[in-house]
């Protein structure tokens, strides 16, 4: 197994979470098959070579690219591809379907890998995000179907599926993948009723999120204001405010359907923190933007930080540089408590050891937290008030250190658990 392609995960979304599921796919292929050629079939503007290092060796990560712009080349285009993968499945001359085949970039990578796999963001195989974002996320795993490629579904979370359409897609896809792996126990069982229905038995297997074995990187140099003495001996808490959540969602009218006010929620947690402690609060973005995206966790950052009494403002710290994966996650090991409301900040804590909560819009947190043994470390908005997670957060600032030991042990068995994963795939 010389050629594999991986969907489902860029370097270039601004989101790190997505960025360190490239990177620790990446690092898993290659420590098992140190010479395979890995590329990337992804949505991207056009196509590139990205150069990554691992164990002070450069990889080099080619990019076949698809577009949904109408300005795209017909030739990338993600419909055009499509249609192509179809004709060739249809048409009944093996000689003219090869052609069909050599003449586009993406279906000709495809054609010769020997191994395909899908990752999704780690969240996206769901309508979570609305029903067209889903089924265009869908697409590339129904092209590679058509081409007769064995599909894997790699560790992510599925679902749910709101809507029919959704549903018969999901059903699709999943049915007819070669092997399906969950990150979490409550997937395994929603894929195991929807297989049921369609009188299909497979089985979905659970492995850990890829992330817990991301690299850290330390830095000599951090981009922090003000800086943080390196001989603090008050605790330092991180937390990570999620852009999104900040600002309602996609369509800005909570589209995750929060019962806490998120944006009152996290300027009251910084005060209770201030106020009945203490600690040092670290404001560590972990998805970035242009000014004024929806989806910038710099902006919120600075919202909520300017709203803060400067009489506090020696015990508040931010994150001023646009870090990568492995930067960010090394920062994110200076804290001893964290607060996350990205999953990926959240598993960059956890997998060093450090004490985290997991401030959820949805049902991914619980069962990735589940999967290191601090399920009860979820504060899911949701279901929860302002008031009463606040209080939960502080419940878990105090048992840290119990916390702390659990993860230690946990961590590492996860981390097996993916590697036994990878040597499954990759060496059978």
């Amino acid at each position: 197994m010389n050629k594999i392609c991986l969907m489902g995960a860029s370097f270039e979304t601004g989101n790190r979470g997505v960025s360190a599921l490239a990177a620790s796919l990446i690092k898993n292929i290659h420590e098992i098959k140190p010479n395979a050629e890995i590329c990337f079939l992804i949505g991207n503007r056009i196509p590139k070579t990205y150069s990554l290092e691992i164990y002070d060796k450069k990889i080099q990560i080619r990019v076949i690219n698809y577009r949904l712009s109408p300005k795209a080349k017909i030739k990338e285009h993600l419909l055009w591809i499509f249609f192509l993968a179809l004709s060739q499945r249809l048409v009944p001359f093996k000689f003219i379907s090869k052609l069909i085949i050599q003449s586009n970039a993406y279906l000709k990578t495809l054609d010769e890998a020997d191994f395909v796999g899908d990752i999704q963001g780690g969240d996206s195989f769901s309508d979570i995000y609305g029903l067209f974002r889903f089924i265009v996320q869908a697409m590339p795993d129904i092209i590679v179907l058509l081409m007769n490629k064995k599909l894997i579904l790699l560790p992510q979370t599925y679902g749910p599926y709101n809507h029919f359409i959704a549903r018969q897609f999901a059903q699709y896809i999943i049915r007819r993948s070669y092997k399906a792996f969950s990150r979490d126990k409550e997937s395994i069982e929603l894929l195991s009723k929807l297989l049921k229905e369609q009188g299909n038995g497979k089985g979905v297997i659970f492995c850990p999120d890829v992330a817990f074995t991301l690299d850290s990187v330390k830095l000599n140099t951090l981009h922090i204001k003000p800086s943080i003495n390196p001989s603090l001996s008050a605790p330092l808490i991180g937390i990570n405010i999620n852009g999104l959540m900040y600002n309602g969602g996609y369509t800005r009218e909570n589209m995750f359907g929060l019962k806490l006010d998120y944006k009152s929620f996290v300027y009251k947690l910084a005060v209770s923190i201030l106020e009945k402690t203490n600690s040092h609060i670290l404001f560590v973005p972990h998805t970035f933007g242009t000014e004024g995206n929806i989806n910038s966790d710099p902006d919120a950052c600075q919202n909520v930080l300017k709203s803060l009494s400067d009489s506090y403002k020696d015990r508040i710290h931010i994150v001023t540089k646009e870090y990568d994966q492995s930067e960010i996650k090394g920062i994110i090991g200076l804290c001893d408590f964290f607060v996350g409301s990205r999953m990926h900040a959240c598993i960059a804590a956890l997998s060093q050891g450090i004490p985290t909560v997991g401030v959820a819009y949805s049902k991914k947190f619980k069962g990735v937290f589940e999967s290191v043994g601090v399920k009860d470390m979820v504060v899911d908005g949701r279901y929860s008030d302002t008031e009463a997670a606040i209080e939960r957060i502080f419940q878990c600032f105090e048992s840290r250190e119990e916390i702390k030991a659990v993860l230690q042990e946990k961590v590492d068995f996860a981390k097996m658990q993916i590697r036994k994963t990878f040597e499954e795939i990759l060496l059978t």
